[in-house]
């Protein structure tokens, strides 16, 4: 009698575990693009039945290939998982920190607004840039980052426009030389 009982509960489980995969970077533990986008057009309908204001971040490391070429592709693994890290205590517990791919990670923040945003992002920038990486591989490897900023209802359209938005002015901080912010406005 038991045992139909124990192998539901072992399916159960199982099904549990292959859900929680299917939305988890397996390197870093952040949740991944597909979840990224499931949550994003939830919070979207959110924000605009609510009129609470929905902004993203993109972040992208600038230079991490220099990471994997001077200490290999076994310490960049680990320097992603501690930039997930960093990124994680910035953000608050309501919001989604995903890795996009590579070294791209987006997050969104649900019910804020451009400026709370940019403290977000000003926050990534700094701790990025004052984090001593790889320091348990005896290296101190510095890194920056650069942050595309972009919100609900400033930037109009789709939650797939929005983080578009977000990736253009993640570009403008890369074409003005790295290491900082850039907020989207309508249009950009």
């Amino acid at each position: 009698m038991l045992e139909p009982v124990a192998l539901a509960l072992d399916n159960a489980l199982a099904l549990q575990r292959a859900e929680v995969l299917s939305v988890t970077d397996d390197l870093t533990g952040l949740s991944n693009s597909r979840y990224l986008n499931l949550v994003l057009r939830r919070e979207e309908k959110r924000s605009i039945r609510s009129g609470r204001p929905l902004s993203v971040l993109f972040i992208d490391m600038d230079g991490f290939k220099n990471v994997n070429t001077h200490h290999g592709h076994m310490a960049g693994s680990r320097a992603l998982v501690e930039v997930a890290g960093v990124i994680r205590i910035c953000a608050r517990e309501t919001d989604v920190v995903a890795r996009f791919g590579g070294d791209e990670f987006a997050v969104i923040l649900p019910d804020t607004g451009r400026e709370g945003a940019v403290f977000v992002a000003e926050r990534v920038c700094d701790r990025i840039r004052t984090f001593r990486f790889l320091e348990s591989d005896g290296l101190t490897v510095r890194l920056t980052a650069s942050v595309g900023v972009a919100t609900l209802p400033d930037v109009t359209g789709s939650a797939e426009e929005l983080l578009r938005a977000a990736d253009r002015a993640m570009y403008r901080v890369k074409d003005a030389g790295k290491n900082g912010i850039f907020v989207a406005e309508k249009g950009t």
